[in-house]
């Protein structure tokens, strides 16, 4: 039974349920234990996994789906190993928020050697204070409920991820001071700023002969798509999406031409992003990725694009301070601007073509890998791609639905993928999950299959086993990226649960794939595919990066 006056442990996941959420995700340790007693009793759905880069991944997985999602650990042992995947949220703007354990206040005094300190109490949070927005360790009952709204409140409201750290004595203490609720106030832009960046927004668009919207991540995280996509309709401006905003919208909108990273794009696309005379930027993550790894932004020339995104307002090489994202927009399809005609527009990769008779007997490839899942993916299904050929290969899979495809495309970290299915899966729960991870990616997290099998969660998942760190040796190669070669599909013998399938051509992989679909059952799908074998995409990749790290190729050598 809950306590007539809440603890800290009752409030704060009854106040995160009161925000959505439905799932925690979390492994459980000793100064962590009684949280986890407060969230076993609480609404809130508990995932315990099996290793904490794992919990942090499905976690963001969730987030990503969701707008808020939650990973429960202990004190540095656990927190400090799930670092990277908080760090990846970060980089990526997913609201992730980070409960741990901690010792006592008292404790904390005497400044003992207790297990799991590093070196001092107070070095989680620091090392945190890199990757979150907002951080709290909650040392006092009484201002425990502010602290935890002001932390969950600047985890929306910047959409990255935040960190509570709540001592195993404190989380049980009753709290007597609770904040009332407030919504939080609607930001609101400089007026005159505002106006002066509409009037030159609208000059550069109507003048214009060739204008493209950049849709990137931002919109999704903070809730803004529906306005960009009036803004483009009105306006009758074609939109193109990033590796990291894949999906953001239905990549069969009539306005969508395509994905854009540079080199690595559609060369269609490539060529009209590029040669385009206002370039609206929306949202828009300006990283290597987003130009292939390769020199060309100075093909996007500043004065002729435009960026809006929550941090930062430009027009050519105009900067206009205090302007909100949403303001903007939503004032911006509100002007008179002549809907322009559109000419002839990049398309969209085409529908894939069912496999010939005289194909099926061929050996696979990492395209027609893509060509046969494009063929059978459902529109109410979810993708979650690792990096490597699993993301860059997928560049060109059509996807049918908005926010349907999950990756860490900018941050680039291994093991996203497999756990990410798993928040994904605990997110909507009614759609097929396909997880797409490389077999090195896959040996570090893919033991998290047992976290699906342990829920009831059945995903379908790939492993594309290129024997080794497929990515890394068109970089620069050694012995040091190979791994040893699993029998990747006893992997489902060993968890007691689920379906492996070993595919070697086309028509072996159709056949599981068809399976799969029509199955109440995992599947895991080993698919094996030549050492040498990439999509274009990562061999351009490889090829760039080479000649940055490689002094060999930097020199000039053969």
């Amino acid at each position: 039974m809950k306590p007539s006056t809440p603890t800290v442990g009752s409030f704060l996941f009854d106040y995160l349920h009161s925000l959505g959420v439905t799932h925690v995700f979390g492994i459980p340790g000793d100064f962590a234990l009684p949280t986890f007693r407060w969230l076993q009793a609480s609404k809130l759905k508990t995932i315990t996994m099996t290793h904490e880069p794992g919990v942090g991944f499905a976690a963001d997985g969730y987030a990503r789906i969701t707008g808020l999602g939650v990973a429960c650990v202990t004190y540095c042992v656990g927190g400090l190993n799930m670092l990277n995947s908080v760090a990846c949220a970060y980089a990526e703007k997913s609201p992730l928020l980070v409960i741990t354990g901690g010792p006592s206040p008292t404790d904390r005094t005497k400044d003992v050697l207790m297990h799991h300190k590093v070196r001092t109490f107070d070095t989680q949070r620091r090392i945190f204070e890199e990757v979150t927005c907002a951080t709290a360790v909650l040392l006092d009952p009484e201002t425990a409920a502010a602290e935890i709204m002001r932390v969950v409140d600047a985890v929306r409201e910047f959409s990255r991820p935040g960190y509570i750290e709540i001592p195993f004595d404190v989380v049980d203490m009753p709290i007597t001071n609770i904040p009332p609720i407030v919504k939080r106030p609607v930001p609101k832009s400089d007026p005159d700023n505002l106006t002066a960046m509409l009037e030159d927004a609208v000059a550069a668009i109507s003048k214009a002969k060739q204008p493209v919207i950049i849709a990137d991540i931002e919109l999704h995280r903070h809730g803004l798509v529906e306005q960009a996509l009036a803004l483009a309709s009105k306006f009758n401006i074609p939109i193109a999406s990033t590796l990291l905003s894949k999906s953001i919208i239905s990549e069969t909108h009539p306005l969508f031409i395509g994905v854009y990273s540079g080199p690595l794009s559609d060369a269609a696309v490539q060529k009209y992003v590029e040669s385009s005379d206002c370039l609206i930027m929306l949202g828009a993550f300006i990283t290597d990725v987003w130009f292939g790894f390769m020199s060309t932004s100075e093909k996007l020339g500043r004065n002729h694009t435009m960026l809006a995104t929550t941090e930062k307002m430009q027009i050519g090489g105009r900067t206009y301070e205090r302007v909100v994202l949403k303001e903007f927009l939503e004032r911006l399809a509100q002007a008179s601007v002549t809907p322009r005609k559109l000419g002839t527009l990049p398309q969209p990769a085409p529908e894939p073509k069912p496999l010939a008779d005289n194909e099926k007997s061929g050996a696979l490839s990492i395209e027609n890998f893509f060509r046969i899942l494009g063929l059978y993916v459902g529109e109410n299904s979810i993708i979650t791609c690792d990096t490597g050929d699993a993301l860059f290969g997928a560049m060109k899979l059509r996807t049918k639905k908005a926010t349907n495809f999950l990756a860490d495309a900018y941050y680039l970290s291994m093991g996203f993928s497999v756990p990410a299915a798993i928040g994904a899966m605990a997110a909507r729960p009614k759609e097929r999950v396909f997880a797409i991870v490389g077999d090195g990616a896959f040996q570090m997290t893919g033991v998290e299959l047992s976290t699906a099998v342990k829920f009831g969660m059945k995903p379908i998942v790939f492993v594309l086993n290129n024997d080794g760190y497929g990515t890394q040796r068109f970089i620069l190669d050694g012995p040091f990226n190979e791994i040893l070669r699993w029998n990747y599909t006893k992997v489902t013998e060993l968890l007691g649960a689920g379906v492996g399938k070993k595919v070697t051509t086309n028509g072996e992989l159709e056949v599981a794939l068809k399976e799969a679909i029509a199955s109440d059952k995992m599947y895991l799908i080993e698919v094996i595919l030549p050492r040498t074998d990439a999509s274009p995409s990562l061999k351009r990749v490889g090829e760039e990066l080479g000649r940055i790290r490689d002094k060999d190729k930097r020199n000039g050598a053969a």
